[in-house]
């Protein structure tokens, strides 16, 4: 009963993923594990690119010279386009990161995210030791289980300067080299070595970042200097140009392209090569703008003086686009068009284009794509990350379908199909089933529906994967049968248990009727509307394995409008069930992160997220661009409401509501409030009261 009241506390409101500790100005040698937000690269302030590193708003790491991070809504790292292998601790810290290759750096922390321990697949391990601020104090470093080298540290501090002696012992145990290391605001400002002193100047901007770094008193000093740019940025004016430089910033080497913003060389601008002859497509991410550049000469025919104005727009606010002259396209995505593996096809009207960057398969559509020479840019969308790729339109009159596989259309000669019960046809090729064609009986005209793998289901009357996880049954139908261990169990509020199965519940005529709270012994629970001694109207079902199922039910079976979610709280599937099977699919949009104004998906007649102007969110079905049937509708203020909708967008039947002091009830609402049968748990003193409430929220009946 506890752990079901408890569920809700914190569901759907944002959760924060705690990066590993860093305090760049009082800490500066602590080391740090796998490097993902902006304050493990010692920067402050709302930073978009520094560096050739990308950031997105919330500081997560999106891009370093090539690698492409992906991130799920809270904030967690998902993976990137090796397709390296990343795991991480209760408090959101990566402790293992496993390159493609198979190499692998693993990571311990203590209580307070600070990195103790760290080793990789070399046999290198390091063990850390810190003070009672955290700072490190000593390092020691062993190499396939034998000791190497030992750091100690220890702090001194002279105003605004943090001074770090460091003194190394060598693998014989003798002491080594020492020094120490001066920073000011986390910037190492002087060196005091056994070779000499040096002193170094650091000129910052106005957030406080790196901007150049040189030997102090130098008039020969090299310069190193970094170019940042922030978010606030976006809508200061900008003066791009297109021009040249050398590697190594030397005046010899090969003569590379680039862009210059405001005069200093952009490491964040994508730059790919056009449609038309002579052209230049540029993407600055920041304002997500595409501009094309006419008219670029060979190389060699310029100086490394050219500056060329960049002023032609031709696409703002999309990181995707396709583009297109005198019927030539090139697709674009986040700028570039450069791809390790590329196919397209057109399905009915729309164009596929699957691609893999380094080793993660992605696939895009241009819906509609007719008449590329009457419109120069369309939209691109990405319609899905499953790798298997598997997509297909319906013509319904002319009774036909057509398939593309990883951006290929299959070899319609060689395949033939059965139907699954559910009507979803099996697609094989050569005799050998390959795929499943899923929600094909209510499939529309020429819309995408994507498909998904054959795994044996001609051969398992189980046919519908939402079934995968097997649901368990409800208590007993003979009254006989039940322990009766609390309360009333014949009319009124009881608990009864049978076959360790722990139910607390109303009861009518000796059977579970109303609202019903069960805990199963795997683990997995349920709690919602009943009827008979089955889950029948609106009801939440959460398996062992964590997935969640929310929406309607009948006599005992998901039945009616519904979603489901895996353990991370991500939308698996949405859409309409009969019998425990989903039949008509409409999460298609919404997880391929389809937007349009403030919607997420469909927000007119189908499932999707929306983000009201004032900061409240909702994730649910629509009908008639009302909430409906069964959503989740989060306050700016962090209440949180799960449940029942009718056609007119007002709560109506069960519901869990999270208060802001995140006390929760789980009953019903009518007409938008709380008015009948279910359960209060106040936060501020734990009591779980039961009964009927009122549309106050004050329990009206004790039973």
């Amino acid at each position: 009963m506890k752990r079901i009241l408890f569920l809700l506390l914190f569901f759907f409101v944002s959760q924060t993923i705690n990066a590993q500790k860093i305090d760049m100005n009082n800490a500066p040698k602590n080391p740090i594990g796998f490097k993902h937000k902006k304050e493990h690269f010692f920067l402050r302030g709302d930073i978009y690119s520094s560096s050739g590193k990308i950031f997105d708003k919330k500081g997560n790491l999106l891009y370093n010279y090539g690698t492409r991070y992906y991130y799920d809504a809270n904030g967690k790292m998902i993976g990137n386009n090796y397709d390296d292998k990343i795991e991480y601790d209760s408090r959101g810290n990566i402790v293992l990161f496993q390159y493609k290759s198979g190499s692998v750096s693993k990571y311990s922390f203590n209580k307070k995210n600070v990195l103790t321990y760290e080793k990789n697949s070399y046999g290198e391990e390091k063990i850390y030791t810190y003070d009672s601020q955290d700072r490190i104090v000593k390092t020691v470093i062993n190499k396939k289980g034998v000791f190497y080298q030992q750091r100690d540290y220890s702090y001194q501090k002279k105003g605004s300067v943090v001074i770090v002696s460091v003194q190394y012992t060598k693998s014989d145990r003798i002491p080594g080299f020492k020094g120490k290391y001066h920073y000011k605001n986390g910037f190492l400002i002087k060196e005091e070595l056994s070779s000499g002193i040096y002193e170094y100047t650091v000129d910052t901007d106005k957030k406080g970042n790196k901007i150049d770094f040189y030997v102090a008193n130098d008039a020969d000093a090299k310069h190193y200097k970094t170019f940042n740019r922030y978010y606030s940025d976006a809508n200061k004016s900008m003066k791009l140009k297109f021009g040249y430089y050398t590697s190594g910033g030397g005046k010899t080497g090969g003569k590379l392209e680039t862009v210059y913003v405001n005069g200093a060389r952009a490491t964040d601008i994508a730059m790919s090569k056009g449609v038309k002859p002579n052209e230049k497509v540029v993407y600055d991410g920041l304002t997500k703008t595409y501009y094309a550049v006419d008219g670029v000469k060979e190389k060699s025919t310029q100086t490394m003086d050219t500056r060329i104005p960049i002023t032609k727009v031709i696409s703002k606010g999309k990181a995707m686009i396709s583009y297109a002259h005198d019927g030539k396209f090139i697709n674009y995505v986040e700028g570039n068009n450069k791809v390790k593996a590329r196919d397209f096809a057109f399905l009915g009207p729309h164009m596929i284009d699957y691609r893999i960057d380094k080793v993660l398969g992605r696939t895009y559509v241009v819906y509609n794509y007719n008449n590329i020479k009457s419109q120069a840019v369309k939209d691109l969308t990405l319609f899905t990350t499953d790798k298997a790729s598997i997509l297909y339109t319906r013509e319904l009159k002319e009774d036909n379908f057509f398939i593309v596989v990883k951006g290929k259309h299959i070899d319609y000669e060689k395949a033939r199909f059965e139907y699954l019960s559910n009507g979803d046809p099996v697609i094989f090729i050569d005799d050998k089933p390959l795929y499943i064609l899923t929600g094909f009986r209510t499939a529309k005209t020429d819309e995408i529906l994507l498909g998904r793998l054959y795994k044996g289901e001609l051969d398992n009357s189980n046919t519908d994967e939402t079934n995968a996880n097997n649901i368990e049954n409800t208590t007993t139908e003979k009254v006989s049968d039940f322990n009766c261990i609390k309360g009333d169990c014949k009319e009124g509020w009881g608990s009864v248990k049978v076959n360790n199965i722990i139910t607390d519940a109303t009861f009518k005529n000796g059977a579970i009727d109303g609202v019903a709270y069960i805990t199963y012994p795997n683990g997995s629970y349920y709690h919602g509307q009943y009827k008979n001694n089955r889950r029948d109207g609106v009801g939440y079902y959460k398996w062992s394995n964590g997935n969640i199922y929310i929406g309607e039910w009948k006599n005992g079976k998901q039945h009616g409008f519904g979603y489901t979610m895996n353990k991370d709280l991500q939308i698996t599937s949405a859409g309409r069930f009969e019998e425990g099977k989903l039949i008509e699919k409409q999460a298609a949009d919404y997880i391929a992160n389809k937007k349009a104004g403030n919607c997420t998906g469909n927000c007119i007649d189908g499932f999707g997220k929306y983000t009201y102007n004032n900061g409240d969110v909702y994730w649910g079905f629509f009908k008639n661009r009302q909430r409906s049937n069964v959503g989740t509708y989060l306050w700016k203020n962090k209440s949180v409401y799960t449940g029942a909708y009718t056609a007119d967008g007002k709560r109506n039947g069960y519901g869990i509501y999270t208060y802001v002091d995140r006390s929760v009830f789980k009953g019903i609402f009518i007409n938008d409030k709380i008015d009948g049968l279910g359960v209060m748990k106040y936060k501020s003193t734990g009591n779980i009261v039961q009964g009927v409430f009122n549309n106050k929220g004050a329990r009206v009946k004790e039973y």
